[in-house]
């Protein structure tokens, strides 16, 4: 289960970037990364994928954002977290920032979930949904983070792509867009879930639960047989509470 966390992640980190002008993504068996041209460590991201002989990669990576000047953060999982990638973030004076744990939900067990909420659900199809979309994830920093609408702008021709089959969704009231979500997929079985945001004035009405009940129900009538995410500490008992389960851990360096 933790390797189909660890995919969908990869994949998420760097397809969209990998089809728009201005950004880079290098790939090798033992790690990724992606420079979004923006100084933003929510998308550039280097992703471990092996925890072995790879200390020379890591080195090759943060040099190259550190050269550039670019802030960016490292992603692994548990098991590829060895005493060699420790080592070598200590050596490079990086340290851990956050964790998370994966998790994985089997869509055959899971029994929709109906909410009055549901209707003011509505899915991303323009340019200027899109844009309310990244505002609703900006506005989670104080002051919005502005390089997030900037990254959004840059790849909304690649994001709308319907070839790509993902979904975005924005949960609109009284006009205003106050929560959101991304659903991901790495194939026809598998959806990642990310970007579960809810502006702080509106969260506690149970607009969370109903963006992630409306994207689970979407999810399993348009067949997929699994969701994963990693959880933040105040989205984890909405999960459990739907019946995802953790698989492992997931740790973000900077």
């Amino acid at each position: 289960m933790q390797n189909i966390i660890t995919q969908n992640f990869d994949r998420h980190a760097h397809l969209i970037p990998g089809q728009t002008p201005g950004m880079l993504v290098f790939q090798s068996p033992k790690l990724s990364y992606v420079d979004s041209g923006l100084s933003c460590d929510t998308f550039n991201i280097i992703h471990l994928l092996s925890g072995e002989e790879v200390a020379s990669e890591i080195r090759a990576a943060v040099d190259y954002f550190r050269q550039k000047g670019l802030a960016y953060c490292i992603w692994v999982n548990q098991e590829n977290l060895s005493g060699e990638v420790q080592t070598c973030f200590q050596d490079l004076g990086i340290q851990v920032q956050n964790s998370e744990p994966g998790m994985v939900l089997d869509l055959n067990k899971y029994e929709v979930i109906h909410s009055p909420l549901h209707q003011n659900v509505e899915l991303v199809h323009t340019p200027a949904q899109l844009t309310e979309f990244a505002e609703s994830i900006a506005a989670n920093w104080s002051p919005p983070d502005q390089n997030v609408i900037r990254y959004f702008q840059r790849v909304a021709p690649a994001i709308l792509n319907p070839a790509h089959q993902i979904q975005l969704l924005l949960y609109r009231e009284a006009g205003q867009v106050v929560s959101c979500l991304e659903m991901f997929p790495s194939d026809e079985h598998t959806l990642g879930f990310y970007s579960l945001a809810t502006l702080e004035a509106y969260r506690g009405r149970g607009i969370a639960s109903a963006m992630l009940t409306f994207a689970l129900n979407r999810a399993k009538t348009l067949g997929y047989q699994q969701v994963i995410l990693q959880a933040s500490e105040d989205g984890l008992r909405i999960y459990e509470k739907v019946g995802f389960r953790k698989f492992g851990l997931y740790y973000e360096y900077a």
